[in-house]
């Protein structure tokens, strides 16, 4: 959404996995894991080829800020 934001004049809603929770096309978290804060971890084991990429090497930054949010919390 942040590459398109100039050549999207309207809003824009990141929903990630929503529709397809919903849909019951992914099984969500356990209700545990999700409120550990590692429903990201689930959905990585679940489906690591098409999410490893994504989630290890094109969002470093993010996963650093978001242990250190947990250990300070």
């Amino acid at each position: 959404m942040a590459l398109n934001r100039d050549k999207f004049s309207g809003a824009m809603i990141g929903v990630g996995a929503a529709f397809d929770f919903n849909a019951g096309v992914v099984k969500a978290a356990p209700a545990t894991i999700h409120r550990l804060g590692f429903d990201w971890l689930w959905r990585l084991l679940a489906e690591p080829r098409r999410l490893f990429k994504r989630y290890m090497t094109t969002s470093p930054k993010f996963i650093l800020l978001a242990i250190r949010q947990k250990m300070a919390a």
